[in-house]
């Protein structure tokens, strides 16, 4: 089974990258520079290109039965034009060619519509807006996008913040609260990797935490 990952060559994106091999998906990755998949490169399908490039996106997705995206903002000039563009260009790709499944990595900060946050994600949020606002718009431009197509079966996975520590094989999921604060590298890839055929958390947005064994 053929997935496509995007954003694979961020820390996020090599970990999912290495738990999705593990799984025994055949990968596709869209990338500017194949250098930075490293040793990983040998491995998966790489396509050269970027995500604002419509044929780039079209050949990456091209044979996969779902995406991950964990692409995320950068410090160049009009991040958050672009990743308007981002979102709609790959929700137009994944309609054409029947692509249903997309697992998005987001921030635990981010809302549904009517979606309310408790004070724990609040406070996170003053954190976000006084350090991280850029990745925050381009969070809620691609989700804004993705649930304007009605047919998309989507996850997004919501964590606070990231450990590089090895994983505890736990990941704690809620939909309404935050159970935790940080999750493992390890643990978020496993829990991405897992929501390509589960249908547990479709077309919803969990808060995920490592737990512990």
């Amino acid at each position: 089974m053929q997935i496509t990952i995007l954003g694979s060559t961020g820390q996020v994106g090599k970990v999912v990258m290495a738990q999705a091999l593990k799984s025994g998906y055949q990968i596709k990755v869209l990338v500017r520079d194949p250098e930075k998949l490293g040793y990983l490169k040998e491995k998966v399908h790489v396509v050269a290109g970027n995500l604002l490039d419509e044929a780039s996106v079209e050949k990456s997705l091209t044979g996969s039965v779902a995406v991950i995206n964990v692409s995320g903002a950068v410090k160049e000039p009009d991040q958050l034009k672009k990743f308007k563009k981002i979102g709609d260009v790959l929700v137009s790709k994944m309609k054409q060619q029947g692509i249903k499944r997309l697992i998005n990595i987001s921030l635990a900060v981010i809302q549904l519509p009517q979606e309310k946050l408790d004070f724990k994600r609040k406070a996170i949020r003053v954190l976000v807006n006084l350090f991280f606002k850029e990745k925050k718009l381009v969070n809620e431009a691609i989700m804004a996008a993705v649930l304007e197509e009605k047919d998309l079966e989507w996850t997004f996975v919501r964590p606070a913040f990231f450990s590089t520590k090895p994983g505890s094989g736990v990941v704690l999921a809620d939909d309404t609260k935050m159970q935790g604060t940080t999750i493992m590298l390890e643990d978020l890839a496993m829990f991405l990797v897992q929501q390509i055929t589960s249908t547990e958390w479709m077309k919803k947005a969990p808060l995920v935490s490592s737990g512990t064994k």
